[in-house]
């Protein structure tokens, strides 16, 4: 299990750039990894360690200040899209706390084979966004910050159910509404240049959070093999 952290951050690149943005942002969903399935099966509850797992992690990705958003709200002159991202600066800061809220209620993670490996492999990740988020080439930086935004709400979907485990009430998230998003998104794509900046930029955030998951992912695999199942 220890070698299979060990360059995880930076393996499974995506096949090719994608052409537009809304390719981008079918690519790599959260709601589409079988990992999150799990998390999300109503008819067979996830372990609680896997949801302290998610609770730890992501907020060792995304709970430090500033983020990914705020830093991309640093790199757009853009009025529209300047009101968006103050609007989402905003909003992610409630969401910040609330992962430091679920981090402590969801209890310790399970010690696991390879657990050495993981956390280095997800502060890359972390990394990796901030690079991302900060990138001078016009477009990049907001277009991550769009894939975030738009992701989020599959994420916030399990975060709400490590809430109602541990017994805690989740406040509405107030990240702009997600047909905002992506409508301001399609707005700022018109621009054929700034629209593969942003493609990319969306489709590296996202390859991040496919990677975020594939670990948490291994780590229930080996957890499951050593409980037998």
């Amino acid at each position: 299990m220890s070698n299979h952290f060990e360059g995880l951050a930076h393996a499974n690149p995506p096949k090719s750039a994608p052409s537009s943005l809304s390719e981008a942002l079918s690519q790599g969903a959260s709601e589409r990894h079988a990992f999150v399935h799990a998390m999300l099966d109503r008819d067979s509850p996830p372990a609680a360690a896997d949801l302290a797992d998610v609770a730890h992690f992501i907020c060792l990705l995304h709970g430090r200040y500033p983020g990914l958003i705020d830093y991309a709200a640093t790199r757009s002159a853009d009025p529209e899209l300047g009101k968006w991202l103050a609007s989402a600066c905003e909003g992610f800061a409630g969401e910040r706390a609330l992962l430091t809220k679920l981090t402590v209620a969801a209890g310790p993670i399970a010690s696991t084979p390879g657990q050495d490996q993981c956390t280095p492999a997800i502060i890359a990740l972390r990394s990796a966004l901030n690079n991302l988020s900060q990138s001078d080439r016009n477009g990049c930086a907001v277009g991550a910050a769009f894939a975030l935004a738009i992701d989020w709400t599959t994420i916030r979907a399990v975060l709400e159910i490590i809430a109602r485990r541990v017994g805690m009430e989740a406040r509405e998230c107030q990240l702009p509404e997600l047909a905002e998003t992506v409508e301001l998104a399609g707005i700022a794509g018109q621009d054929r240049l700034i629209e593969r900046a942003m493609a990319f930029g969306a489709a590296q955030m996202l390859q991040q959070h496919q990677l975020f998951w594939d670990m948490l992912a291994a780590r229930r695999t080996s957890r499951r093999i050593l409980d037998g199942y």
